[in-house]
């Protein structure tokens, strides 16, 4: 996982109660029946920690994950080491997708110079759509599914 978000968090819940709570508000991550319908999130939680991702409607292969491990301070108090970020494979292939735009979109920019300006820009009016596609990913289903993710976490550790 490449970590956007990392923090350790001393949490006024024992260990065993932080994590029955997080338990109970996640469904399994095989479950493919309940996509935004039954808990809020999806993951797992184990003894001493959880990895989970916020529940949607849809299958997001962009979801950020958070990944607390938890340990006991003291009777009633706990820290959680909390990362939030994303898959490594889902960040390359972002990165490939990009790295091609750019590519084609220089293409297309020198084609602009070199065939003339009317060539260029019906070139161009072609290529605004994967813009506007490769936007609306980074945009809606990497940033604020992070920026939600992160936002909760730190409601229920604080």
């Amino acid at each position: 996982m490449i970590t956007f978000f990392k923090h350790d968090i001393v949490v006024n819940r024992s260990k065993d109660e932080l994590l029955s709570f997080i338990s109970a508000s996640t469904v399994i991550s095989c479950d493919r029946m309940n996509y935004g319908k039954k808990d809020e999130f999806r993951g797992s939680v184990w003894r001493n920690g959880f990895r989970i991702a916020l529940n949607t409607y849809y299958v997001n292969s962009f979801a950020s994950d958070a990944v607390g491990i938890v340990e006991q301070v003291g009777k009633d108090k706990c820290r959680v080491h909390l990362a939030v970020g994303m898959s490594e494979f889902v960040l390359v292939m972002m990165a490939v997708w990009n790295m091609g735009l750019l590519f084609i979109f220089m293409l297309v920019l020198s084609s602009c110079f070199t065939n003339g300006i009317a060539v260029g820009i019906a070139k161009l009016l072609i290529f605004i759509p994967f813009v506007l596609i490769d936007f609306l990913f980074l945009r809606f289903a990497l940033y604020a599914n992070y920026k939600k993710l992160k936002k909760r976490m730190l409601e229920i550790l604080t």
